[in-house]
């Protein structure tokens, strides 16, 4: 035992140190502490280092998938962006001309046909409007003119619809205990007939018969009147005309039930609001420029935005030498080699026009690797040869233009499901998944291992216990001076 040298007590005499007398040092050591809880602590950050270095490539793969999901986003984005310019009828954008404060409007559709049209508004489309006689409340009095007869109650009012008794249909609306016999009962129970009538109670304000039952056709240009009455009495005065809208459109006379005139202008709707009199009203439907400007500054930035994110990710940080996290992945080699090459091709002969790549209509690379936007030039390629700028973009027949051509490259590449950003992602995943499972069993060792060092050590607890004890009652022997 350490500490403790000599025989067995009471072999010696009593001057100098029996040969078999034994000898105590370093008692105090044997009663020291063990701190077991650090012991199992310092083991456990040890056999921790794995699960820290798993817990670390878990979070470099979480970013990496973040990474890749940004450039999916912003890919998805410049297809969108191209998608406006890839074929023939996204060119098809129109606008109309007017003088000011022109008495209609006219809204241009994709199938609009360019030119100038001379527009007279004779009259608008309006529907018949019948105003009924006044009455004391909406909603309390009953308008039968007679008292009600308990489940006998019961009143109707007969219409024509139409301008002639031959030709018009009649229609019959009935009030009995079901539908109720005041004054808005009386405008639903018309509404609920669905005989082309609308009816409602409006508020005229006049002198002990404030309500009034207007009621109008559901369709302009069509006519009506009551043509009789039973259990009530109330007189009607026409307060507007049915009628069609009439125009006339480069000379020839057009008719419509709305005011909303559709094809009149080929591809296009004409918004009536008023009369225009005898002097017609020249509108013209040109190319909205603006539209195309757009969807040509959006496309540019977009793929700006694409590139400058690629850079940003596969860029060299020159201070720990490292590359970005995008550095030398396949995808991105090939994506933007693809998107350069068809950015600066050159359309074959075959297809008419005398722009053959962007660089001609002032969409040029830089080099920074970027696309440039020459405005003006764009603008006088769209003025001078609208149709030319059409085939450069979308192509001819079988042939595509350079946005058809890019299209098609970036919807491979966008594919949410076989397209290689979408198969880089779910890359991740999988290696996600299986560190997951790596770090669950790590996680399940270590709760292991803490338990074996628990025991472990809680055994040398025990042991050293009992040594502090001999060491108390070796201390008792000295002091007794039996040792």
């Amino acid at each position: 035992m350490s500490g403790i040298s000599g025989s067995i007590p009471g072999g010696g005499g009593p001057e100098g140190p029996s040969p078999h007398r034994m000898r105590i040092t370093n008692m105090e050591a044997l009663s020291q502490g063990l701190d077991t809880e650090k012991l199992v602590q310092a083991n456990l950050q040890a056999a921790a280092i794995p699960l820290e270095q798993m817990e670390q490539h878990q979070a470099d793969l979480e970013s990496k998938a973040l990474i890749w999901r940004q450039v999916q986003k912003k890919l998805d984005n410049f297809l969108n962006t191209s998608g406006h310019l890839n074929l023939k009828q996204n060119f098809n954008a129109f606008k109309s001309v007017l003088p000011p404060h022109a008495a209609f409007s006219v809204s241009p559709g994709p199938g609009a046909s360019l030119g100038s049209y001379s527009v007279s508004v004779e009259s608008l489309a309006k529907p018949g409007v019948q105003v009924s006689s006044g009455f004391p409340d909406k909603d309390q009095t009953s308008v039968l003119n007679i008292p009600p007869d308990g489940a006998f109650s019961h009143a109707s009012i007969t219409f024509l619809i139409g301008n002639h008794l031959v030709g018009g249909t009649l229609h019959t609306v009935r009030l009995s205990r079901d539908t109720g016999f005041t004054m808005e009962n009386l405008a639903q129970t018309i509404n609920n007939a669905n005989i082309g009538l609308h009816a409602m109670v409006m508020r005229t304000g006049a002198p002990d018969a404030p309500y009034s039952l207007s009621i109008s056709s559901t369709k302009n240009g069509v006519n009506f009147r009551v043509m009789e009455q039973e259990g009530l009495d109330f007189s009607f005065n026409d307060v507007q005309k049915g009628s069609v809208a009439r125009l006339l459109v480069n000379g020839v006379r057009v008719q419509s039930d709305s005011n909303d005139v559709v094809d009149a202008i080929p591809g296009s709707v004409i918004h009536l609001r008023q009369p225009t009199g005898p002097v017609p009203t020249t509108v013209s439907i040109v190319h909205n420029m603006k539209t195309i400007k757009t969807n040509i500054s959006a496309f540019v930035k977009s793929y700006n935005d694409l590139i400058d994110y690629i850079d940003k990710e596969t860029r060299l940080n020159p201070a720990s030498g490292q590359g970005g996290p995008l550095m030398g992945a396949y995808s991105v080699v090939d994506l933007r080699n693809r998107l350069g090459m068809a950015l600066t091709r050159a359309l074959p002969d075959k297809v008419h026009g005398k722009f053959r790549t962007l660089a001609d209509v002032g969409i040029s690379f830089q080099r920074n690797g970027r696309l440039s936007l020459d405005q003006g030039k764009f603008d006088k390629a769209l003025s001078s040869d609208y149709e030319a700028v059409v085939h450069l973009m979308t192509g001819e027949g079988e042939t595509p233009g350079v946005a058809a051509a890019l299209h098609d490259i970036l919807t491979e590449f966008a594919n949410p499901a076989s397209g290689p950003i979408a198969g880089e992602v779910a890359d991740i995943n999988a290696q996600e998944q299986v560190n997951v499972r790596q770090m669950t069993r790590k996680q399940d060792e270590l709760a292991a291992l803490k338990e074996q060092l628990e025991d472990k050590y809680s055994g040398l607890q025990t042991l050293l216990g009992g040594l502090n004890a001999k060491q108390a009652y070796v201390s008792q022997q000295i002091a007794r001076g039996v040792i």
